[in-house]
């Protein structure tokens, strides 16, 4: 045991001369082979994450199941050839699609036989209780699409091909109407920033505009008549961006 341990010193000392990190006793390296495994933390399971939902996603899953269709392929076909074309190439750090659960349920339905309306109309009521309006409205047309050439008998590939374009033109009116708010928006957050420029400039040419509207009754007045009209106006400012970004939700309001 003596002539183990001065042999361990002498290693531990040449390394330490040498710059090469010393050998470990027989000891340690039996307690590390059997405890590393015990310690050695599992990879824990990355979930996968859904994207953000493109402003042309819509228009283009209706475009392809109206393409799908006017290719040959049949009504319950389609709805699992689409989860297809979203499907995740792998399982690891590849985010879901928005489309890939409603699709692949719709595919089931229809290879059962069975109409995708119901599922269509649970993933509505989904996509409103997640608060995204955009899944809402699509699943909620092509529902209603289907409805219509169920009931009435008209080739579904016309009918999808005239609600793609309904998206597309919504889709279009929405991105002018962004465009058109950048000035307002603009203009708001200079109307809102103007009171403290104004001070700081009162400050730049060597005055005390604070000393003015804290010491004096009339900086008092003129303090408490420029909070006022400032928060008027932030607030109309405001109220009008809101009216013009959502002009259905304007009116009701």
């Amino acid at each position: 045991m003596a002539g183990l341990t001065v042999a361990v010193l002498l290693a531990t000392a040449a390394a330490l001369m040498l710059g090469v990190p010393p050998p470990r006793p027989p000891a340690a390296r039996r307690i590390r082979t059997v405890e590393g495994p015990l310690l050695r933390r599992r990879p824990r399971p990355r979930r996968r994450r859904r994207p953000g939902l493109d402003a042309d996603a819509p228009a283009l899953l209706v475009r392809e199941l109206a393409g799908l269709l006017t290719a040959g392929r049949s009504a319950h076909r389609i709805w699992a050839d689409a989860a297809t074309l979203y499907e995740a190439p792998g399982q690891a750090d590849i985010s879901v699609h928005p489309f890939s659960p409603v699709l692949e349920a719709a595919a089931a339905s229809a290879a059962l036989g069975l109409s995708p309306v119901p599922v269509l109309a649970a993933a509505e009521r989904a996509g409103s209780g997640e608060k995204d309006p955009a899944l809402q409205q699509l699943w909620s047309g092509l529902a209603v699409c289907l409805r219509v050439s169920e009931r009435s008998g008209a080739p579904l590939a016309a009918v999808l091909s005239r609600y793609a374009g309904q998206l597309e033109a919504a889709r279009d009116a929405a991105s002018d109407r962004e465009a058109s708010m950048a000035g307002p928006r603009a203009t708001m957050r200079l109307l809102t920033w103007l009171p403290a420029g104004g001070i700081l400039l009162g400050y730049l040419l060597g005055g005390n505009p604070l000393q003015i509207l804290v010491a004096t009754p009339l900086g008092w007045a003129a303090a408490a008549a420029g909070s006022g009209f400032w928060l008027a106006g932030w607030i109309w400012s405001g109220r009008l961006v809101r009216n013009a970004e959502d002009p259905v939700q304007g009116k009701s309001g």
